[in-house]
């Protein structure tokens, strides 16, 4: 979490007391994950992270933990991170989402007049409540 308590600036997990921001590369020890994990090929994986519903199937879900975990520790061999996820229990995991500005607006003033609901139920809904891990055809070196 931030160090103000608040929710994180970005999308990922928690496990274990440690924040782990969604991040998939193309570097050689991600795609060793990818094709781990996944058993996917590179193309199709990336095309599957990037929609809502394919993101919570199991194994896209644990490829993007152990990208997320070797992002965090680039040092870590394939196999060590392959024996963590492989040993996480996934109700321990509790998957945050980035605060966003509707959740930081202030409250409305006194003075403020009072809008009650306008009747109307076609107000736009969103359909996933997690945007994609971060992709990029460079590693991403930052350490959380």
């Amino acid at each position: 979490m931030s160090a103000n308590g608040d929710r994180p600036a970005e999308d990922g997990f928690e496990y274990q007391g440690d924040f782990y921001r969604w991040t998939v590369s193309t570097i050689g020890k991600d795609l060793m994950l990818i094709d781990r994990f996944s058993g996917l090929p590179i193309q199709e994986f990336f095309e599957l992270v990037e929609d809502a519903f394919d993101r919570g199937r199991v194994p896209v879900l644990l490829t993007m933990v152990a990208t997320s975990i070797r992002a965090a520790h680039p040092d870590w061999t394939v196999e060590r991170i392959v024996r963590v996820v492989m040993d996480i229990d996934i109700a321990e995991v509790v998957f945050v989402e980035a605060d966003t500005e509707a959740d930081t607006l202030p409250p409305a003033s006194e003075d403020a007049p009072t809008v009650t609901g306008t009747g109307s139920s076609s107000a736009s809904k969103q359909t996933s409540s997690a945007t994609p891990p971060a992709t990029s055809a460079r590693s991403s070196r930052t350490l959380v």
